[in-house]
C-alpha cells in the first residue's frame, strides 16, 4: 500500500464490515447475521490492535483470537487463513481512509482557508496520524510490499492512488499562486517526499540517527514540512512564514 496521505480518521465507526473484496478462493466467508457481522467486527478490531502493538509477524490467530475474546476455531471458521484475516483489516482501513481523505480535500468546503492553510492541515494531520497509528501502518506497508503483485495489495495501491489523485486536484484550485513550472508535478513529488520522511521518521522511528544534528519533534515536523512544501510550490505569500517555532539547538557533543 502507499500510505502516502494517511488522514484516515481516528474513530472506528461501529457497524462497519469490509467490503465486496474476494481474495483468491472463499478466503473469507461474509456475514449474514448480525450476530455473524458482531464477531466480525470484534475480529477485525482485535486484528487492529495487535497488528499495532506486535506487528505483522506477531499478528497470529490464536493472538488475535484471544484478543476478541472468541476461540481460534472461530477465527479460522471465517477466514481460511492469516493473509486472508490481514486482506480483510486493511481493506477496512483503506476504506475508513479513503473516506477521510474524501472528506478532507472536498474543494468546496477547503476553498476558503486558501492554500497555506490547507496545506498545513493536511501535512499536519499526516503527522498526527501516522503518530497515532503507527504500528498499524508500519505493519500495512510491510503487508503490502511483502504481497505486492497480489489482486488484493494492487486494487489497494489503485484505491490509494486515486485518492492521491483528488488531493492534487483541490492543491489545483490554487494553481495561480503556484510558481513551479509544474504545478501537478511539484504537488505530488512534494507529498512523496514529506511521506518518505514521515515513514523514516515516525513508522520506523529513526529519529534518533539525526538527534546530534537537530532534534525533530512533532512540532518541528508540523512546523518546517509545511514551509519546506510551500517554498518548494514556489508560493509566495507572508503566511508560509507566520507562527515560525524556535528549532530546538543540536545535543552537545
Amino acid at each position: 500500500m502507499l500510505i502516502i496521505i494517511h488522514i484516515m480518521s481516528r474513530k472506528k465507526e461501529r457497524g462497519t464490515t469490509p467490503g465486496p473484496y474476494r481474495p483468491r478462493k472463499p478466503a473469507h466467508r461474509p456475514p449474514v447475521q448480525e450476530r455473524s457481522r458482531e464477531s466480525l467486527r470484534r475480529m477485525l478490531d482485535a486484528a487492529e490492535v495487535v497488528l499495532a502493538k506486535h506487528g505483522l509477524e506477531g499478528a497470529i490467530l490464536p493472538r488475535i483470537a484471544a484478543k476478541a475474546g472468541i476461540s481460534a476455531a472461530n477465527v479460522y471458521r471465517r477466514f481460511r487463513d492469516k493473509d486472508a484475516l490481514m486482506a480483510a483489516v486493511f481493506q477496512r482501513v483503506r476504506e475508513r481512509s479513503s473516506a477521510a481523505t474524501a472528506a478532507q480535500v472536498d474543494p468546496e468546503t477547503v476553498r476558503p482557508i486558501g492554500l497555506v492553510r490547507f496545506s498545513r492541515n493536511i501535512i499536519g494531520g499526516m503527522i498526527q496520524n501516522y503518530r497515532g497509528d503507527a504500528g498499524l501502518i508500519r505493519a500495512a506497508v510491510q503487508y503490502s510490499e511483502q504481497h505486492w503483485e497480489t489482486a488484493f495489495v494492487r486494487t489497494t495501491r489503485a484505491s490509494e492512488a486515486q485518492s492521491f489523485q483528488t488531493m492534487v486536484d483541490t492543491f489545483m484550485i490554487w494553481r495561480d499562486q503556484i510558481k513551479h513550472p509544474d504545478p501537478q508535478r511539484a504537488v505530488r513529488f512534494g507529498f512523496v517526499m514529506i511521506a518518505l520522511v514521515l515513514r523514516k521518521l515516525i513508522l520506523f522511528n529513526r529519529t534518533r540517527i539525526f538527534e546530534d544534528v537537530l532534534s525533530l519533534d512533532d512540532d518541528i515536523l508540523k512546523t518546517e514540512l509545511p514551509r519546506m512544501f510551500l517554498s518548494y510550490l514556489g508560493v509566495e505569500s507572508d503566511e508560509v512564514n507566520e507562527n515560525i517555532k524556535e528549532i530546538k539547538p543540536c545535543k552537545s557533543a
